[in-house]
C-alpha cells in the first residue's frame, strides 16, 4: 500500500493492523490507538501529518516507521507541505501582542475550557494572537476555528503545548464562531424523556478522563438500536462532541442540575 502525510491512520491500520503495536512505540501519544473505542473515533480523522504533529515528531521519523512494517511512502518535496505546517503564510504571530489563556486552570477544575476559550477568540482584535497553553494539541479547536478564517501555529516545549490563533483579514467573522445549539431546557428535556420512555439507554461518563467521555458517548450511539435515545450522566455540555452528533444526525438536549451535573438525552433526528 502506498501511504503518504495525507493518509488517514485507519486506512493504515485497516491495511496492516500490527502497525498499531508499531506506531505506539514511538511516542506516549500514540498509546491510544490501542484503546479500541478511542483508536475507531480518532483514526478516521487523522492524517500521517496530523499523527506526526500529534506526537511531537518529524513526520519523516513516523513515515519510515511505517516503511519499515511493508508501506510504500510517497514523500512530498515540499517538506512545508508534507508536515501540514499549521502556521499560515505571511502571518508573523511574534510580531503581535499576545493573550494568554491557560486551559489547563478549568481542565484541573473539571471545566470543559471550550466557553472560555471562544469567549476570549470573540473578543481578540484583529492585531491580537491568543495564545493557549495546554498539554495537548487540540486538534477539535484548530478544525473549528481554521474553518471560521483564523490562522494558527503550535508549538512544543517539553510536556507543554502552545497554540496561538489570531484574525486572518477579511475573513473571521465574529458572528460566524461556532455557538451552543443545545437547549439547558427542563420542560423539553421532560418531553423528549417520555417520548422514549422504555427505549433508553444510560451511561455515566461523570467519572471518565477527557477524551473518553465522548469517545464513550460516541460508541455507545453507533450500537443504539432503532428507536431508542441515550441518556448519559455528564459534567457538563459537551461542545466538542455537537459537531460530532450533528455530522451523524443525532439531537440533543441537556438538564444542568448542578455545576458538576447535567444529563442529556441524545437521539435521532
Amino acid at each position: 500500500m502506498k501511504i503518504n502525510a495525507q493518509t488517514k491512520i485507519s486506512d493504515i491500520i485497516r491495511e496492516n493492523k500490527d502497525v498499531i503495536d508499531v506506531i505506539a512505540t514511538i511516542n506516549k501519544h500514540f498509546k491510544k490507538l490501542k484503546n479500541p473505542i478511542l483508536r475507531k473515533v480518532f483514526a478516521p480523522r487523522v492524517t500521517v501529518a496530523d499523527a506526526a504533529k500529534i506526537g511531537g515528531i518529524d513526520i519523516d521519523v513516523l513515515l519510515d516507521r511505517l516503511s519499515s512494517v511493508g508501506f510504500e511512502i510517497e514523500r512530498s518535496e515540499n517538506k512545508k507541505e508534507n508536515t501540514g505546517s499549521s502556521k499560515a503564510e505571511n502571518n508573523n504571530f511574534k510580531d503581535k501582542e499576545i493573550i494568554e489563556l491557560d486551559a489547563r486552570i478549568d481542565l484541573e477544575k473539571g471545566i470543559d475550557p471550550f466557553k472560555s476559550i471562544m469567549s476570549a477568540i470573540k473578543k481578540l482584535p484583529e492585531n491580537k494572537v491568543l495564545k493557549i497553553i495546554n498539554t495537548f494539541e487540540p486538534l477539535p479547536l484548530i478544525k473549528i476555528l481554521s474553518e471560521k478564517g483564523y490562522a494558527f501555529e503550535v508549538e512544543r516545549d517539553n510536556d507543554l503545548v502552545y497554540t496561538y490563533f489570531t484574525k486572518i483579514q477579511g475573513k473571521a467573522a465574529e458572528n460566524d464562531l461556532p455557538v451552543e445549539i443545545i437547549e439547558d431546557n427542563k420542560e423539553l428535556f421532560d418531553k423528549v424523556y417520555n417520548n422514549y420512555k422504555g427505549n433508553i439507554k444510560e451511561v455515566d461518563v461523570r467519572d471518565l478522563e477527557m477524551p473518553l467521555p465522548m469517545v464513550t458517548i460516541l460508541q455507545e450511539i453507533e450500537n443504539l438500536p432503532e428507536g431508542s435515545a441515550l441518556y448519559v450522566h455528564h459534567k457538563r455540555i459537551p461542545q466538542f462532541l455537537l459537531k460530532e452528533l450533528q455530522e451523524r444526525g443525532y439531537n440533543l438536549v441537556g438538564n444542568k442540575i448542578d455545576e458538576a451535573n447535567t444529563k442529556l438525552i441524545i437521539y435521532k433526528k
